[in-house]
């Protein structure tokens, strides 16, 4: 089941990715900001539904965990969506996903003291030359 969701996300960020830039050759890049709020207006909402329809009571500790995913989140959003306005996709697409794998795995590492194995060290070395031979 674990694999099943994981395919399932990749698959819906992939979606969302393509749709990001839909909005930029549309032509609706003005639109960028209110498009951005209705994207993450929404998951507010569906978040604020789940939470009723669960009786979820929220902690301290839950509201500044997402809050700082969040922020994160939209300002990662809108940093993306100035960047695909200025770049194009085969290149934004790319480094950003390969980014993702640097940043993860390092931090991974660091963090939560996670352990690699040598052909995992090596899939991150090959992420990292990726991002060099595309920009």
């Amino acid at each position: 089941m674990s694999l099943f969701l994981l395919a399932v996300a990749f698959l819906l960020t992939g979606v969302n990715l393509i749709i990001n830039k839909a909005v930029i050759e549309l032509g609706f890049g003005s639109y960028i900001y209110l498009y951005l709020v209705g994207f993450w207006g929404t998951g507010v909402i569906a978040g604020l539904g789940v939470r009723a329809f669960t009786r979820h009571e929220s902690t301290k500790k839950d509201f500044t965990v997402g809050a700082a995913m969040g922020t994160a989140g939209a300002v990662a959003m809108i940093t993306f969506m100035l960047a695909i306005e200025r770049l194009s996709g085969i290149v934004v697409f790319p480094v950003r996903n390969c980014g993702n794998i640097l940043l993860t795995a390092c931090l991974s590492c660091l963090i939560w003291r996670e352990r690699l194995s040598l052909l995992q060290w090596l899939g991150i070395l090959c992420a990292a030359f990726a991002i060099y031979l595309i920009l």
